[in-house]
């Protein structure tokens, strides 16, 4: 499944600055029942926002609010850690979110997230810095191929990804895309393989070129 290409982003970023926001905090385990085309919509952090609103008086209304797309979210640490399911993702997609940038991933989280077209961006040092700039306006222009983060005091925050996912992310493709793209090559590499090291196939094996 492909998705749409990502690249310049503007919107508004809200903060949740807690750490070890687990998937089961992001969708509890009694939605995970719900197919993909029924969505998530308003179910994002369905328990954890009303946990918090309740004991600190916040309003969460931006969670599920997709009048302003897209939209942002600054995290904290290891954000999307827990269990690996993919639903996290497809919830805060389903409900505008577009990028989210936080300290530190889940590993397996983050490898969904850029399968379905989610934006994850590391900020270690400049954590702090971008969040500030945030205070007096959230409006943040993502611009993918350049890696920076202009906020709207005028500062630009550079962020660094791997050069693999962000080709997947420019492009619009999955893993399984960009290995298919590359099928020829591989073929090719069976191919000679088979005739160097003849001993390391299966006697029955037969590497026949792959279907365009």
């Amino acid at each position: 499944m492909q998705f749409q290409p990502v690249n310049h982003l503007e919107g508004l970023c809200y903060t949740l600055a807690i750490d070890h926001i687990d998937t089961d905090q992001v969708i509890p385990a009694r939605f995970l029942h719900r197919s993909r085309s029924e969505g998530f919509r308003g179910l994002l952090f369905h328990d954890f926002s009303g946990l918090l609103a309740d004991k600190q008086g916040l309003d969460l209304s931006w969670v599920s609010d997709i009048n302003q797309t897209p939209k942002m979210l600054l995290a904290g640490e290891n954000f999307g850690c827990g269990s690996s399911r993919e639903h996290a993702v497809w919830a805060l997609i389903d409900n505008g979110f577009k990028v989210i940038i936080a300290k530190s991933f889940g590993d397996i989280f983050y490898g969904n997230a850029v399968n379905n077209g989610l934006l994850l961006i590391r900020l270690t040092d400049l954590w702090s810095s971008f969040s500030e700039s945030l205070v007096t306006n959230k409006t943040v222009q993502v611009k993918l191929d350049h890696q920076t983060l202009l906020t709207k005091d005028g500062k630009i925050h550079p962020f660094e990804i791997d050069e693999f996912f962000k080709n997947m992310l420019l492009k619009g493709a999955q893993e399984i895309d960009i290995t298919l793209s590359l099928k020829d090559k591989i073929c090719a590499f069976e191919i000679k393989q088979t005739q160097q090291f003849p001993w390391l196939q299966h006697p029955t094996a037969r590497i026949q070129p792959l279907e365009k």
